[in-house]
């Protein structure tokens, strides 16, 4: 899942208004110079002047109402004006979005949970999630090695993104020297809605369908060896690739779990069955991720067990990729093809 941060997307209009609040007149070259104002006006807690801002831009913005309506909640969550910040949910829901699963989590917004209209927002916020899972499509997008031969059987990673983003937020994070000379990589987007940017692999069931599906039209289109198969993922997608991984639904040589969610349901029979099938991975964390404690017990018990798995701990960083992860991914790549049987 994504870090909890003031959301905030970018938009290519060039906008000036004034904000009345503020008590001068702004010019703003493009909604990012707007949104770098309004953080800087957030830092320093002039939440008044911040939730005048983001009123001021509704109508002008109509491509951000999402972040927008969101971040003007929040401001007036910390206002301590439940009312207002009750009536800018209720606006962005009339003006067509809806928000994320777990936007509404941080301690932040429990006191407007205890609002009377609260209840009846979540409740058609939910509906909205529902009307757009049902609409959701299985997306593949496969980038090709250096090189690229299709004459010649190549190694296959699985990338799978993080809670509440897509295939966009994790190809330009998801990549390596080894992979982009070496691998056929697939970036895979779930069916299961988060937001509406934005989705998750929690279903475990759902997960194991969208991500077989994926394999299998992948070895329809490319020359795949399905005896090096590697698969990973960000956050979510770590829950994901731990699931497929260790289902055994189809052939995986190993995994990359970068900050993930550890599997409730994997049984030590399930780790005993894989270690057989010769499976290995890598789990990768950071200091500041806030499941690190369970990740090391997972990663203990795997030791225990004796599957062949390595645990790597980046300092003083947050649930987010490490500044060196290239170097990280192939490195575990090279763990797991350390058996001396396959590059």
């Amino acid at each position: 899942m994504k870090r909890f941060v003031v959301i905030l997307w970018l938009a290519v209009a060039t906008l000036s208004w004034i904000s009345g609040a503020i008590q001068e007149k702004r010019e703003f070259a493009s909604y990012k110079e707007m949104r770098d104002y309004l953080g800087e006006l957030y830092n320093q807690k002039k939440y008044a002047d911040a939730a005048a801002l983001l009123e001021s831009v509704l109508d002008r913005c109509p491509d951000n109402v999402l972040a927008n309506t969101f971040n003007l909640a929040m401001m007036r969550v910390f206002e301590g004006d439940l009312e207002k910040a009750m009536g800018a949910l209720e606006e962005g829901h009339r003006r067509g979005v809806f928000y994320g699963l777990w936007d509404f989590n941080a301690e932040l917004w429990n006191p407007l949970k205890k609002h009377e209209r609260f209840a009846a927002f979540q409740k058609e916020n939910a509906a909205r999630i529902e009307a757009a899972q049902k609409k959701a499509t299985l997306k593949i997008e496969v980038e090709i090695p250096q090189g690229y031969d299709p004459s010649r059987k190549y190694p296959l990673f699985i990338a799978l993104h993080g809670g509440g983003e897509s295939i966009a937020e994790l190809k330009p994070n998801w990549t390596s020297p080894r992979l982009r000379s070496e691998f056929i990589t697939a970036y895979i987007q779930s069916t299961q809605v988060a937001g509406m940017r934005g989705f998750h692999w929690q279903d475990e069931a759902l997960t194991r369908r969208d991500v077989e599906e994926a394999y299998k039209q992948i070895l329809e289109k490319y020359p795949v060896d399905p005896g090096r198969v590697l698969i990973g993922g960000f956050s979510s997608g770590g829950f994901g690739s731990l699931i497929i991984a260790f289902s055994g639904s189809f052939p995986v040589r190993g995994f990359v779990a970068l900050c993930p969610e550890p599997p409730q349901t994997l049984r030590d029979e399930d780790i005993l069955t894989a270690k057989t099938r010769g499976l290995r991975g890598s789990l990768l964390t950071t200091e500041l991720d806030q499941r690190v404690d369970r990740q090391r017990e997972l990663a203990a018990r795997w030791e225990k067990l004796g599957l062949a798995t390595e645990f790597h701990i980046t300092p003083n960083t947050g649930h987010w990729f490490p500044k060196d992860f290239e170097q990280l991914l192939d490195r575990a790549i090279g763990h797991i093809f350390s058996t001396g049987d396959g590059k």
